[in-house]
C-alpha cells in the first residue's frame, strides 16, 4: 500500500470514529482516534496525501469526493468541520468536548502540517497545503458547521472545556479572511467577518485576538478583504449616505460663518429653488428633510437646516445647487476610489496568476521550486546536465565492473537523447551553417512552444515513473473538474452569453454597413468626448468636494486618534488599577500592573501622555514599596503574608530598576517617588527605616528577604525582653501588695478609731495577704512559663520560613553576580551593598535569634524550676528578680508545687518539640560559600545549644517531681512518629478505660484497630518499643477499669470479669500480637508474655475472690446446728426419722447454685489457661471442698458431745458426701473425710450399738435410706453426672 492510500484508509477511518450519532463511540473513543491521526500526520517525513483527500477529511460524506466514489457513497462520514463544532446533548449552547481536540487538528493541518515556519502570520499569508487550500474553498454554509462563534464566545484555553478552542478557531477565522477562495482554490472571493461571527461580543473578541496575535500584513489582507467583500451597490449607498451625514455636519458647523448671506435675495432664491426641485436626489433622512424644507413650523431650522420665516435657505449650503454640487462631487469620488481598487485587484490578480505560473504542474516538487527560474536558465541547464552526464560515464568506467558497464551504457542513452533533442531543436530554429545562439523551446506550460520532453528533462529528470504516472492521473482529474466548472459557469450565465453575443454582431452588422475604418473613428471619438467629459467631471468634484473631503481627513483623523486611544486604553488605565490594587492589599496584581507600563520610553517617548502615565505608575510603584515594608515590619503578619510581600517587593525592586539609570539604580534620586513614599515631611531619617525599641533597621539597605528577616528577628528579640520584664514587674506588684493590674490590695485602718478587734482583724488579714501573694507569685511563673513557651511555638516556625526564604535569596543573588562581569559587580541593586553581602540568613540566627532564644529557653526553665538543677550539668541562673528583697527572690528560686509543676512540665516538652523542629530545620539555613553552594563541612547548628537546654529542663522537671515513665514519654515525645504511637495508645487508653469502667467489657477490638491503623507510619519499626509500651498501657488501664467496674458489686459482676479476661487470654490478645508483629518485623518478643501476666493477675485475683466467697457462702450451708448430748435417746424420734438432714441439703443446693452462675457467666466449657481445667469444675471442686471440709471440721468440734447414736449417722452421712462429691474432692479433703469417718465410726462402736443399723433394720430403716440415696441422685442430676 501507499503512503496516499494509507493516508485515505487514516482518513476514513477517523471520520467513521467521529459519529456521535453511534452509541458504541465514546468519547475516549474520538479523542484516541482524533490524538492517532495526529500523531500520524506529524511523522517525519510528512505523509502524502490525494487532493481528493483534503475536502474527504473536512466535508466527510457532505464531499463531492465521498459522493462521486461508490466505496465512501455508502458510508456514514462524520467530517472534521462538523465534529469541530458538534453541539453538546446535554449542556445548552456549549460543543461537545471532542470539538476542542477536533479543531485544534484542523488548525493543525491548515497552518502547520509540513510547514517551514512556525510563525502562524508567515503560514497565512505564504503558500497554502492542500489542506488550507481545501479549507479556504469551502463556502459559508460549509464554514458554519464548525461554530465558530461558540469557540470565540465562549472558548477557553483549557482542557476538557465545553466552550471549544479559542486560540485555535481565531487562527482559522484569521486564514478565511485573509486568504478565503473560490471553489476553484484559485479566484480570490474574500468573504465578511459577519458571516461567520453575527454576535457583535464575538466580533469584538475576535478583532482584539487579531490586534494581539498576528502581524501587520495579515490585518492589513483582512482588512482590504473585508473592504472588498461588500460589492459596489452597497459601497456607493454607504458612501452616499456618508456624505450626506457629513453635509448636514458642515451645515450644523457653517451656522455663524454662512449667517444670514441670500436673506436680500429672497425671491430669486426661491424662484431660482422652484424649478430645481425635482433634480434633487434623495439620500435617506437627510435628503428627505432638504427635498421639502418649507414644511417647518415658524421659520428658524428645519431637521437641522437653516430658512428664513418664509421657508427659504438663507445660507448657501441649504440651497439646492449646493446639494446637488456636493452629490456630484461625491459621486466623482466614489469613481475614483472604485477606479483606484479595480487597479489594485488586478495587479493583485496578475501578481497571483504569475506565482501560479511558477508552480509545477505536476504538484510533484513544492519546496523551493519556481518554474520560471528553471526556464529563464534552461540553456545553461542543458550544458549542465551534459557536462554532468560525461562526468558520471567517465567516473563509471573507472571502475571497470560489469554493474559499471552497465550503468554506462545506461547513462550514455541518456546523454545521447539529450544531444539528439537539442540537435533537432537546433534545426527548426536556425538554418544550416547558421551562427546564433542556441535556443530551445519554453518548458512554461502557458508558453505557445511549451516542449513536455524538455520539461521532464530539466524539471523531473530524478523523479521516478510511478510518482509521474500518480500526477498525470491528479492533473487529468484536475482538468476535468475545470471543463465542468467552465461548463456550469456558461450554464448558470448562459442568458448573459446570449446578450454579449448578440451585441457583439450588432457591433459588427453597424462597422459592415457604415465601413470599418469609418466605425472604428467614430467608436474612438465617442470614447475622447466620453474621457473628456469624465475629466471635466473629475475636476468639478474635486473643486467641489473640497470642504467634504477637508473634514472627512479631519474625521479619519479623530477616529486614528480615537483608535490610538482605544489601543493604549489599558495602558492608561493601569495607574488607577495600582492604586486600586493597593488599597485592596492585591500587590501582586500591582506587579503585573506596573510590568505594562514599562514598555514605555520615559526618556525617548515623543507622546507627553504617555510619559504622564509613565510617572504616575512610578508614583504608585513607590507606594506599593512603602505599603509592602510596612507588612514586613509588621510584628502582626502572618507568615504567608510575608513571604507574599518578600516576593513582591524582590519583583517591584527589579522593576523599579528598570524604571531608574542602570548605573545609578541604587540612587533613588532617579526613581519616581510620592510624599508618603518618602515619609513625613521634615523628618531627618531615610525612607523605609523603622525603629523597634531600641534598634534602628533601614529595610532598604538590605535584600527584601534579609530585611524582612532583621526587623522580624528584633521584634522576637524585644517581645522576649518584655515577657521577662513583664514577669519581673508582675511578681514585684505581688510582692508589694498591688494586683496584677497595679491596683493596691493592702488594708489601712483608721489609727484613731483601732480597737481590740480591729487589730486582731488586722494581723489576720495580714497573714492571708502573706500567704495570697506567695500563691499568686507561683500562679505568675506558671504563667509566665506558658507565655515564653506560646513565644517561641508562634515565632520559631515563622523566623524559620523567613530564614529559608532569604537563604534562596542569597543564592539567587550569588548566581546573579557571578554571571555579571566583574566591572558590574560594583553596581549592585537596591539591597546589594556591602551590608547584605556580610549578612546572611545563617548569620542572623547564630548572632540575634541564638541568643535570644537561648535567654527566653532559660527564662521558662527558670519559671518552672527555680535555680534548682536536680544534677544537671546545666546551671539555672535566674532571668529576673536578682534585685528583688529576699523574700521574694527565695521564693522565685525556689521549686514549684506538685501541680503547678506537673502544667510546666508539659510546656516545657512542648517548647522542647517546637525547638527540636526548629532545629531540624535549620539545616538548609547553612553559610553559603564564593559560588553561593551550601558548605560540605560539619554543621553545627545555632539553635542545639538551646535544644539541650529545653531537653536538660524536660528532664530536671521530671526527674523533680514526675515518675520516670513520664520522663521517658516526654522525652520520646519529642520524636514526631513516636509522638503519633504515644497519642494514638492514649486515646485508645481512654476509651478503653471508659468501657471496662462503665459496662465491664474488655474492649480489645480497639486497641487491634489502633495498632492496625500505626502501619500507616513511615518508619513503624524504629518504634517498637514504643507500639509495646502503648499496649502494656492499654491493657493496664483496662483491667484498671474492669476492677472499678466490681467495686461494691456482686459476684455476678466478678464472674463477668473473669469471662471478659478469659476471651481476651484466649482470642483478642493473639490477634493483637500478630498485629504488632507485623507491625515491628517480629520485633515484639516480649508483648504476649507481658500481655497475658497483666490480665491473668486481673483474672486469677477476681476469681481466687469469687471462690473465697463461695467458701463463705457454703459455711453458712454447711452447719450442724445443734448437737442432741443425751445418751439415752433413741433412734425413733422425730428428728432421727428426719429424711433430709437440713445441712446435706442446704451444702447440695449451695453447689447446684454455685454451677449455675459460673455457667451463666463463663460458659460449661471455658478453660482456664493457669490451671488447664474448665472454671465450672474449679468452682464445684471449691465449693465441694468447703462443704466437706466445713461438715468434717464441725464433727471433729463437736464429737464429744455427740452421742453414739448419732455419731453412727453421721458416718453414713459422711460416707454419703464422700461418696457423692468423690469426683470434686481434692486428696486433702477425701483424707480428711476418711479420718472424720473412721472417728465416727469408732465413737458409735463405744456406745455398744453395731454401726450402721440406726435407720432401722425394718421398713422404716429401707425407707429413710431411699431417701438419702433419693437426695443423692437429685444433687447427680443437677450437676449433669
Amino acid at each position: 500500500m501507499s503512503d496516499a492510500d494509507r493516508s485515505s484508509v487514516e482518513i476514513k477511518v477517523l471520520l467513521r470514529n467521529l459519529d456521535p450519532g453511534k452509541s458504541s463511540i465514546k468519547h475516549k473513543d474520538r479523542l484516541r482516534r482524533l490524538n492517532k491521526f495526529r500523531n500520524y500526520v506529524t511523522a517525519k517525513p510528512p505523509p502524502e496525501f490525494y487532493d481528493d483527500d483534503y475536502s474527504l477529511l473536512l466535508l466527510g460524506s457532505e464531499s463531492p469526493t465521498a459522493m462521486e466514489d461508490e466505496d465512501t457513497s455508502n458510508m456514514s462520514l462524520y467530517g472534521l468541520m462538523r465534529a469541530a463544532g458538534c453541539p453538546s446533548t446535554d449542556h445548552k449552547d456549549a460543543l461537545k468536548r471532542s470539538a476542542r481536540p477536533a479543531i485544534s487538528l484542523l488548525r493543525y493541518l491548515c497552518l502547520e502540517f509540513d510547514a517551514k515556519t512556525n510563525n502562524a502570520s508567515q503560514a497565512i499569508m505564504g503558500e497554502l497545503n492542500g489542506f488550507a487550500a481545501a479549507f479556504c474553498a469551502l463556502n459559508v454554509p460549509q464554514l458554519r458547521m464548525a461554530k465558530f462563534d461558540v469557540h470565540v464566545g465562549k472558548g477557553e484555553n483549557e482542557s476538557g472545556s465545553r466552550g471549544g478552542s479559542k486560540d485555535d478557531a481565531c487562527h482559522l477565522l484569521a486564514l478565511l479572511l485573509a486568504r478565503h477562495t473560490d471553489a476553484d482554490q484559485d479566484t480570490p472571493k474574500p468573504i465578511k467577518l459577519q458571516e461567520l461571527l453575527p454576535a457583535p461580543a464575538c466580533q469584538a473578541e475576535f478583532e482584539t485576538w487579531l490586534g494581539q496575535n498576528v502581524s501587520p500584513d495579515v490585518r492589513r489582507a483582512i482588512k482590504d478583504n473585508s473592504s472588498g467583500a461588500g460589492g459596489v451597490d452597497r459601497s456607493a449607498s454607504s458612501f452616499l449616505n456618508a456624505a450626506a451625514a457629513a453635509r448636514i455636519s458642515m451645515v450644523d458647523e457653517g451656522d455663524e460663518e454662512d449667517g444670514d448671506v441670500l436673506g436680500a435675495f429672497g425671491k430669486s432664491k426661491s424662484s431660482s429653488t422652484s424649478h430645481r426641485k425635482g433634480s434633487i436626489v434623495s439620500t435617506g433622512s437627510a435628503g428627505q428633510g432638504m427635498a421639502n424644507p418649507r414644511k417647518s413650523s415658524g421659520g428658524g431650522k428645519a431637521n437641522g437646516l437653516a430658512f428664513d420665516p418664509n421657508g427659504k435657505p438663507t445660507r448657501w449650503a441649504d440651497t439646492q445647487m449646493a446639494s446637488e454640487k456636493q452629490e456630484r462631487l461625491g459621486g466623482a469620488i466614489f469613481i475614483e476610489e472604485e477606479r483606484e481598487k479595480a487597479i489594485a485587484e488586478r495587479k493583485k490578480a496578475e501578481e497571483e496568476k504569475q506565482r501560479l505560473i511558477g508552480r509545477d504542474p505536476l504538484g510533484i516538487r513544492t519546496e523551493q521550486f519556481d518554474l520560471r527560474e528553471i526556464d529563464a536558465n534552461r540553456s545553461y541547464l542543458i550544458q549542465q546536465l551534459l557536462h554532468q552526464l560525461e562526468t558520471e560515464i567517465q567516473t563509471e568506467l573507472a571502475l571497470a565492473t560489469e554493474a559499471g558497464v552497465e550503468k554506462v551504457n545506461w547513462l550514455e542513452a541518456q546523454r545521447q537523447a539529450i544531444l539528439t533533442l537539442i540537435e533537432s531543436k537546433k534545426t527548426n530554429t536556425a538554418g544550416e551553417g547558421d551562427q546564433e545562439p542556441l535556443v530551445l523551446p519554453s518548458i512554461l506550460p502557458t508558453s505557445p512552444d511549451f516542449d513536455p520532453i524538455l520539461f521532464l528533462t530539466l524539471a523531473h529528470r530524478d523523479t521516478s515513473y510511478k510518482e509521474l504516472f500518480d500526477s498525470t492521473s491528479r492533473l487529468s482529474r484536475k482538468t476535468d473538474t475545470q471543463v465542468e466548472r467552465l461548463q456550469s459557469l456558461v450554464r448558470d450565465n448562459f442568458e448573459l452569453f446570449i446578450k454579449c453575443s448578440e451585441g457583439i454582431d450588432v457591433f459588427a452588422e453597424n462597422d459592415n454597413r457604415s465601413g470599418h475604418d469609418n466605425g472604428k473613428e467614430r467608436l474612438n471619438h465617442r470614447f475622447k468626448k466620453l474621457d473628456a467629459l469624465a475629466e471635466a467631471c473629475s475636476e468639478e468634484a474635486r473643486k467641489s468636494f473640497k470642504p467634504l473631503l477637508d473634514n472627512t481627513n479631519e474625521v479619519r483623523k479623530v477616529q486614528s486618534a480615537l483608535a490610538v486611544l482605544q489601543r493604549v486604553a489599558p495602558l492608561m488605565q493601569v495607574p488607577g488599577l495600582m492604586r486600586q490594587h493597593i488599597e485592596n492589599a492585591s500587590f501582586s496584581s500591582v506587579v503585573k500592573a506596573y510590568r505594562k507600563v514599562l514598555v514605555i520610553d520615559k526618556d525617548h517617548s515623543d507622546v507627553d501622555l504617555l510619559r504622564y502615565v509613565r510617572v504616575k505608575a512610578g508614583e504608585a510603584a513607590q507606594d506599593a514599596r512603602h505599603d509592602l515594608e510596612l507588612i514586613l515590619a509588621d510584628e502582626s503578619s502572618s507568615a504567608t503574608s510575608l513571604l507574599d510581600a518578600v516576593r513582591d517587593l524582590g519583583e517591584l525592586l527589579e522593576l523599579l530598576e528598570q524604571d531608574g539609570d542602570r548605573e545609578e539604580s541604587s540612587k533613588e534620586t532617579k526613581l519616581p517617588s510620592t510624599p508618603r513614599s518618602r515619609g513625613p515631611s521634615g523628618s531627618t531619617t531615610k525612607a523605609g527605616t523603622f525603629t523597634i525599641d531600641r534598634h534602628v533597621i533601614c529595610v532598604r539597605d538590605y535584600p527584601p528577604a534579609l530585611g524582612c528577616l532583621l526587623l522580624q528577628t528584633t521584634h522576637f528579640r524585644s517581645l522576649v525582653e518584655k515577657t521577662i520584664a513583664n514577669a519581673e514587674t508582675s511578681t514585684e506588684r505581688l510582692f508589694r501588695g498591688e494586683g496584677s493590674d497595679g491596683s493596691s490590695s493592702e488594708i489601712k485602718p483608721d489609727d484613731d478609731r483601732r480597737s481590740s478587734d480591729t487589730v486582731e482583724n488586722s494581723s489576720s488579714s495580714q497573714r492571708s495577704r502573706d500567704k495570697r501573694w506567695k500563691y499568686e507569685t507561683l500562679d505568675t511563673r506558671v504563667s509566665a512559663t506558658a507565655r515564653g513557651v506560646s513565644l517561641a511555638k508562634n515565632w520559631l516556625p515563622r523566623l524559620i520560613q523567613i530564614g529559608m526564604a532569604t537563604q534562596e535569596a542569597e543564592k539567587r543573588r550569588v548566581a546573579r553576580l557571578s554571571r555579571k562581569p566583574s566591572k558590574d559587580s560594583s553596581g549592585a541593586t537596591d539591597g546589594d551593598n556591602e551590608d547584605s553581602n556580610v549578612l546572611s540568613a545563617s548569620y542572623v540566627f547564630n548572632s540575634m535569634v541564638r541568643p535570644s532564644l537561648m535567654l527566653l529557653v532559660q527564662h521558662s526553665a527558670f519559671c518552672s524550676l527555680g535555680c534548682a538543677n536536680q544534677g544537671s550539668k546545666y546551671r539555672l541562673d535566674a532571668t529576673f528578680g536578682k534585685a528583688s528583697p529576699e523574700k521574694l527572690r527565695t521564693l522565685l528560686q525556689s521549686p514549684l508545687p506538685p501541680t503547678q509543676t506537673a502544667k510546666c512540665a508539659l510546656e516545657l516538652a512542648e517548647l522542647a518539640e517546637t525547638i527540636q523542629d526548629a532545629n531540624e530545620s535549620m539545616f538548609s539555613i547553612r553559610q553559603l560559600d564564593d559560588d553561593g553552594e551550601e558548605t560540605k563541612s560539619a554543621y553545627a547548628s545555632p539553635l542545639e545549644g538551646c535544644f539541650n537546654l529545653a531537653s536538660e529542663a524536660v528532664t530536671m522537671i521530671a526527674c523533680a517531681q514526675l515518675s520516670w515513665d513520664f520522663v521517658n514519654f516526654l522525652i520520646v515525645s519529642l520524636k514526631p512518629e513516636r509522638r503519633v504511637c504515644i497519642y494514638s495508645f492514649d486515646a485508645c487508653a481512654r476509651k478503653c478505660s471508659l468501657s471496662a469502667s462503665g459496662s465491664g467489657t474488655f474492649d480489645g477490638d480497639s486497641l487491634l484497630q489502633c495498632v492496625q491503623k500505626l502501619s500507616e507510619l513511615t518508619s513503624p519499626d524504629k518504634c517498637t518499643s514504643e507500639v509495646e509500651k502503648g499496649c502494656v498501657l492499654v491493657v493496664q488501664k483496662i483491667c484498671e477499669g474492669l476492677t472499678n467496674y466490681v467495686k461494691d458489686r456482686s459476684d455476678a459482676a466478678r464472674l463477668r470479669v473473669v469471662a471478659e479476661c478469659a476471651d481476651a487470654l484466649n482470642t483478642t490478645i493473639v490477634d493483637i500480637v500478630r498485629e504488632v508483629s507485623y507491625l515491628t518485623n517480629d520485633q515484639s518478643d516480649r508483648l504476649e508474655s507481658s500481655l497475658s501476666e497483666i490480665i491473668s493477675g486481673l483474672e486469677g485475683e477476681m476469681f481466687d475472690v469469687f471462690l473465697e466467697s463461695v467458701k463463705q457462702n457454703i459455711a453458712s450451708y454447711a452447719s450442724l446446728g445443734l448437737v442432741e448430748s443425751d445418751g439415752n435417746s433413741e433412734s425413733g424420734t422425730i428428728e432421727e426419722a428426719t429424711p433430709f438432714p437440713h445441712y446435706l441439703a442446704g451444702s447440695f443446693l449451695a453447689i447446684v447454685r454455685c454451677r449455675a452462675q459460673v455457667e451463666r457467666a463463663l460458659r460449661e466449657a471455658t478453660v482456664r489457661r493457669s490451671e488447664g481445667t474448665t472454671y465450672q469444675f474449679l468452682a464445684l471442686q471449691t465449693a465441694s471442698d468447703g462443704v466437706v471440709e466445713n461438715i468434717c471440721h464441725e464433727l471433729r468440734a463437736k464429737l464429744n458431745i455427740i452421742p453414739p447414736s448419732k455419731a453412727d449417722t453421721y458416718s453414713i452421712h459422711v460416707l454419703f458426701l464422700i461418696n457423692t462429691l468423690k469426683k470434686y474432692l481434692s486428696d486433702e479433703i477425701l483424707s480428711l473425710a476418711a479420718d472424720t469417718k473412721r472417728m465416727l465410726v469408732t465413737k458409735a462402736s463405744s456406745g455398744g450399738r453395731k454401726t450402721g443399723n440406726l435407720l432401722g433394720d425394718g421398713p422404716e430403716g429401707l425407707t429413710a435410706l431411699e431417701n438419702l440415696e433419693r437426695l443423692g441422685r437429685v444433687y447427680v442430676m443437677c450437676l449433669g453426672d
